[in-house]
């Protein structure tokens, strides 16, 4: 259970065989690749450049764009598996070279180029479409207009004209234009915008009604079609329902290349694989004739990379060195934590806080003995345990959860045993109390606090004991005293005093408590002056050490969280149930069940939240706090995309 010891890669090998090496690497998906163009030893980079030309990066890219357009257009046009089954199927398992085998046999580019066509023809019926729609709303507005406008260019004697003014002019338009002489006005259609209108004057006249048109900015009408409004109209309809039909038709066509998703999405994986390696390229240091490669892997995984370097490359063909990194390299280590099954799953706790560093502790471990205690404490009941038990064990059985939401499973699987157990103690199920109680939420309010600020004192000692052994093992013998191990040592007193004058009221046990807080107070000053080069100014640093004391009776008084939460929760659900117990026998059974399962699902909810989060509150401020500063990084592995499958390792023959 600890940081998984990492070696320095340094893999050589001929330039013909870089893509076969780039290749095997990816397969491992453990190693990182680090880029060794920053390297000083300029002797050495006068025969090693990383400068290299992009070769078929650039091909890649756009097929990979390519699979990419053709899959997005696809799925918006083929029904997708709901949640339930996506869960039940999960990914399909693939060796790289079965990936490759896949794609190599497909129809991935006719399918692309079919596609394609089909995408480009629905967009032009949609702006055919587009078009024609904008067409009908026009004639509709005209379809009143038994005559076609274009007619009225022909009249010498008369002057013909459509057009369309403001509704709010209407009254004064149509006084204006009666007013000339021999006009004639006939109102078209009057909309709640807009207004047209049919005006005839003699042509002799006709610039008295441009005044009146200038006068209202009457918009004359631009009719470009051949037959009349309602004619047109007709023949519109009928070309937008041949539009629609063949829209239909094609849609219909998509759907049945459901079953190529699949080559579709073998081909994103293998394409981005390609590009990866391509880029991968960059971070190589090549010579006429060989080239370097340089990383990070565990030294437990060295076997495999030979393994898979003997089948790509040729055992002859490669040189590996695994080179023991260098303290002063520390900083620069990416992290990979190795624990066993049981504490795997609470990884993912430490790693929303922060990785350690390589020289540091994985805090996992110490960890999770109090996250499952806490939770379990927070959200007593045996009930909701049962429930969060079942749910858990019955998904992982029946689901194929993705890598992440499996270890989130598995750690509440876990957590339910915690909340089963002190469901049992507090007597529990579902709010309704049980024949035996070891606490009651009800009567023992006061021994549970007690318990929480015990167990808080507890991870309290423990977090600074932690802090004296690690900076000891890291040779900071003062601190390691100052911050650790004197105050574990002070709390302990203080905890001893307290039990003493409870249970015992023993002299003895009481000057040794007392003795032991004193020493370690004027330790504490003592260790504070001598590593101080200004002993003066050491020994105030010393007594302000000495006042931090008051952080841990806040840290203490967050502990009662414990105690606050698992009662609030197990009263919220004694509540619910009186609420239940006040229907009739006829309405409890009915109407009153469905409100029990409703009830207590939002109350599981909230319980289940609240635990959650609040545990980790503890464990990143009380406890992290005491011993564990952070600040590393994850491996970033070259690998491939693994976005719809997942790699398989080969079995060896």
């Amino acid at each position: 259970m600890a940081i998984a010891k990492m070696k320095q890669m340094t893999l050589l090998a001929g330039q013909v065989n870089k893509d076969s090496l780039l290749k095997a690497v990816q397969e491992l998906q453990k190693l990182e690749m680090v880029e060794l163009s920053t390297l000083e030893e300029s002797e050495f980079l006068d025969y090693y450049s990383s400068d290299t030309e992009p070769q078929k990066r650039v091909e890649y890219e756009e097929k990979l764009k390519e699979v990419q357009a053709a899959l997005s257009f696809l799925n918006q046009h083929i029904s997708q598996p709901g949640m339930i089954e996506k869960l039940k199927k999960g990914r399909e398992e693939y060796t790289l070279a079965e990936l490759e085998k896949n794609v190599s046999h497909s129809n991935v580019n006719q399918i692309i180029v079919e596609l394609g066509k089909f995408e480009k023809r629905l967009v032009e019926l949609d702006q055919m479409k587009k078009n024609l729609r904008e067409k009908e709303e026009f004639l509709r507005k005209w379809q009143n207009m038994d005559f076609n406008p274009n007619d009225l260019k022909s009249f010498k004697l008369i002057s013909g004209t459509v057009g369309s003014i403001a509704s709010g002019n209407v009254e004064k338009f149509e006084e204006k234009v009666e007013a000339i002489e021999n006009s004639y006005l006939e109102k078209i259609f009057h909309h709640k915008d807009e207004a047209s209108y049919l005006i005839f004057v003699p042509s002799k006249i006709e610039s008295l009604l441009e005044e009146v048109f200038d006068q209202f900015q009457l918009s004359k009408l631009n009719y470009s079609y051949s037959m009349k409004p309602q004619e047109e109209l007709k023949t519109t309809l009928k070309e937008i329902e041949e539009v629609q039909k063949e829209e239909k038709t094609l849609k219909n066509t998509i759907k049945t290349f459901k079953e190529k998703t699949k080559e579709l999405q073998l081909g994103e994986e293998y394409y981005y694989n390609l590009v990866e390696r391509e880029i991968g390229k960059n971070l190589l240091l090549n010579g006429s004739d060989l080239f370097i490669l340089n990383g990070w892997l565990e030294e437990e995984r060295i076997s495999e990379l030979t393994d898979l370097l003997d089948e790509h490359v040729g055992k002859e063909s490669y040189v590996v060195i695994a080179d023991e990194i260098k303290s002063k390299n520390y900083a620069k280590v990416p992290v990979v934590l190795k624990n066993n099954k049981l504490v795997k799953p609470f990884e993912s706790i430490t790693e929303m806080y922060s990785m350690p560093k390589y020289d540091d502790v994985d805090p996992t471990p110490f960890m999770m003995p109090f996250y499952f205690v806490f939770f379990g404490m927070m959200s007593a009941d045996l009930g909701y345990g049962i429930l969060l038990w079942l749910a858990t064990l019955v998904g992982s059985k029946v689901f194929k959860f993705e890598k992440g939401m499996k270890n989130f499973v598995q750690l509440f699987h876990y957590l339910s045993y915690s909340v089963i157990a002190w469901g049992f103690i507090y007597g529990s199920f579902f709010g309704y109390d049980l024949p035996f109680q070891l606490l009651s939420i009800t009567n023992d309010v006061i021994t549970i606090l007690i318990l929480s600020v015990v167990f808080g004192f507890i991870q309290l000692v423990y977090g600074l004991l932690l802090n004296g052994g690690i900076k000891w093992r890291k040779q900071q013998r003062s601190s390691s005293y100052i911050d650790g191990t004197a105050w574990a040592l002070i709390l302990l007193g203080i905890g001893l005093l307290v039990i003493n004058m409870v249970l015992w009221n023993n002299d003895l046990i009481q000057t040794i408590s007392l003795v032991v807080i004193i020493a370690n107070v004027i330790g504490i000053i003592l260790v504070t002056m001598l590593a101080s080069d200004n002993k003066v100014m050491g020994f105030g640093l010393g007594l302000y050490n000495i006042y931090g004391a008051t952080n841990y009776v806040g840290d203490l008084v967050s502990y009662t969280r414990l105690m606050a939460l698992g009662v609030s929760g197990g009263s919220i659900a004694v509540a619910f149930n009186s609420i239940v117990d006040i229907f009739p026998p006829v309405m409890k059974f009915t109407i009153g069940a469905l409100l029990f399962i409703v009830l207590h699902a939002l109350n599981i909810f909230l319980t289940y939240l609240s635990a959650y989060i609040h545990t980790i509150r503890l464990q990143y401020v009380e406890f992290f706090g005491k011993f564990y500063e952070g600040g590393g990084r994850s491996l970033n592995p070259f690998k491939t995309f693994e976005k719809h499958i997942y790699l398989k390792k080969r079995t060896n023959k």
